[in-house]
């Protein structure tokens, strides 16, 4: 089982390794090599799941030292436990389909082959993520996955719009993971006064038991790892990356939001769940930012005109979800829609990109009536739409309401906001769907036939995305350190109605078209302009590093040019030469001048001695 665990890890690496090193020409074996990996990977992850659940998910773990110091030991290794292995099977199940499928929608792209191999790097770095045994590896793996996202959001360049998405995701990330760094050092130095100087999740775990009390340190340095989460699964306030992040070709923005990238910061969650138990007040600054970050991208999806920006702004949503369970004190409820999520999130990108591939626009209201047109993307698409807003018996419906009841036990304002999440999911989910698929088209459409590579996983990821509910996900997620959550009939039955309410509404305004009356306009065009600004965070930013931070920058370079250059090191190297210069005219070469100044020195000591004496 570690032995396939190794090989899952590495065969991506191989394939990209392989593609940059020979066949960045060759777009056919590029694809082969890159698909060929990823549906091994997938088999035998399927194989290490198998193995896990006959050993009655025992975790196992196989590591090599790469240094060690006195009692500190520096590993690289993988941990397969319940948490990997299903982890596993959605990185390399979806991400393997998403591949496929880039086949098709990449065929005439001059990058394909660059395209392939950065798919197989992110993969690579994915998995390094799920199988790492201690925060070291784990920190290495995360920023791969920065680098790698980078090269896939920017893979179009040559457009200013794709070059300047990668650095903004890039760079907004990387101030995340400063904090995450000093939160895995913070986590070093409680192991060490614990007893043991380490950073291996088991040992870690065993150490922080039910009687360790960190204190206020214990929660810095829970919020600095949770800064490393807030950039990588974009929360509030570092998520004004993700929607640019649309700038990419579409099977990445699937790969990022559905199976990978964003996933990273709510798996580091779970995965380190058993430190932040021992810290109420971190969990509550968790809970929080989930909760304004799921209510803010809902809000902001209700105005956007971009089919793959209102996925976008729900993804954003629906990890705010998960980050709030988390904080509410289940790990488990955040991974099982985690899960859930993958499968009608991915479907709904690559259906965008199917449409996308077929009348060449963004925009959603420049499409319409594709579902006669397009009827396996429309239909699926529909699937992964009722599953994202919740509706009985798919996925969505139970690991949404699971979250949904655990926020009823603990605090009525987290449960309001997440019910009034869902009535908005709902709704811009409808709005959605009628105009792009059943609302008559605004202008003519002569799309071209979908083709089987894209039929196939559009078809595949449905199946689960209406299924999975009822794989007992949550109960194989579900450990000790989490809370029990027992399913309440009101709680689940008013989140049913508000969701059919939310998709009713929007038949009415967006495929019946029943005019609104204008005073309605009138009186939310103010928060109409506020949400179309994206509640004016990015001017924010632009501002702060326009202003504060060029100014900054402005009197750090004359404080260095006038204090530091030209004082300190021009000034010093002048008063060098200046008492050089004067030693230098000392020396004469003429001996009267010498036995004059040997005098002078005699006298000015027997004269100093007479009066000591």
């Amino acid at each position: 089982m570690l032995t396939l665990a190794w090989l899952v890890l590495f065969l991506p690496l191989a394939a990209a390794a392989a593609i940059l090193a020979g066949t960045l020409r060759r777009n056919f074996l590029s694809s082969a090599l890159a698909c060929g990996a990823m549906t091994v990977s997938f088999l035998f992850s399927c194989a290490i799941f198998f193995q896990l659940a006959g050993r009655n998910f025992e975790a196992a773990e196989s590591h090599v030292v790469l240094v060690s110091i006195r009692n500190f030991e520096l590993e690289f290794g993988v941990l397969v436990d319940r948490l990997s292995a299903i982890m596993l099977l959605i990185v390399t199940g979806i991400g393997g389909g998403i591949f496929f499928y880039s086949t098709e929608y990449m065929k005439d792209d001059p990058g394909y082959s660059r395209y392939f191999a950065g798919l197989s790097l992110f993969a690579f770095s994915m998995l390094g993520i799920v199988l790492s045994t201690n925060f070291f590896q784990i920190f290495v793996f995360w920023e791969l996955v920065g680098v790698s996202s980078y090269l896939l959001i920017g893979h179009w360049y040559q457009k200013n719009e794709a070059a300047d998405a990668g650095k903004k995701a890039f760079i907004t990330t990387r101030i995340g993971d400063v904090g995450f760094l000093i939160g895995i050092l913070m986590v070093w130095s409680l192991a060490g006064g614990a007893g043991k100087e380490t950073l291996n999740f088991g040992v870690l775990e065993s150490l922080m038991g039910d009687g360790f009390s960190g204190g206020m340190y214990l929660t810095l340095a829970c919020l600095a790892v949770f800064c490393g989460v807030l950039g990588k699964s974009a929360q509030f306030p570092l998520h004004v990356w993700l929607p640019d992040a649309m700038e990419g070709p579409t099977p990445v923005s699937a790969l990022i939001h559905a199976a990978t990238m964003v996933a990273a910061g709510v798996y580091l969650l779970a995965r380190t769940f058993f430190l932040f138990v021992h810290s109420s007040q971190a969990l509550f600054v968790i809970a929080c930012t989930g909760c304004v970050t799921a209510l803010m991208a809902a809000l902001m999806a209700l105005v956007q005109d971009d089919i793959k920006k209102v996925l976008a702004y729900s993804t954003l949503s629906q990890l705010g979800y998960m980050v709030m369970a988390v904080g509410l004190g289940s790990a488990s409820a955040g991974m099982y829609h985690l899960v859930t999520h993958a499968f009608f999130k991915a479907l709904l990108f690559l259906g965008a990109g199917s449409v996308i591939h077929a009348i060449h626009t963004q925009n959603i209201w420049e499409m319409g009536g594709l579902l006669r047109r397009l009827p396996v993307t429309g239909w699926t698409f529909l699937i992964g739409f009722l599953a994202l807003a919740g509706i009985f018996p798919l996925s969505g419906f139970f690991s949404k309401d699971e979250i949904l009841t655990l926020a009823s036990m603990r605090h009525p304002v987290f449960y309001l906001a997440g019910t009034l999440t869902a009535f908005l999911t709902a709704f811009y989910m409808g709005r959605l769907f009628f105009t792009v698929f059943t609302a008559e088209p605004r202008r003519e459409h002569h799309p071209h036939g979908e083709a089987a590579v894209i039929r196939i996983p559009l078809l595949l990821l449905a199946f689960f995305s209406a299924a999975s509910g009822f794989f007992g996900l949550g109960h194989w997620l579900h450990t000790h350190h989490d809370a029990e959550i027992e399913w309440n009939f009101w709680v689940v039955s008013i989140s049913l109605i508000v969701s059919l309410g939310g998709i009713a509404a929007s038949y009415l305004v967006y495929n019946l078209r029943i005019p609104l009356p204008e005073s309605l306009g009138v009186v939310f065009a103010p928060a109409r302009k506020v949400l179309e600004n994206k509640f004016y965070l990015d001017d924010f930013y632009d501002a702060l590093v326009q202003k504060v931070q060029q100014n900054f920058a402005g009197l750090c370079d004359l404080f260095e040019r006038w204090v530091v250059v030209e004082w300190m090191v021009n000034g010093t190297a002048r008063v060098t030469a200046w008492s050089g210069d004067m030693l230098r005219r000392l020396q004469t070469g003429r001996i009267h001048f010498y036995a004059l100044v040997f005098s002078a020195g005699i006298t000015a000591l027997v004269g100093w001695w007479v009066l000591a004496r």
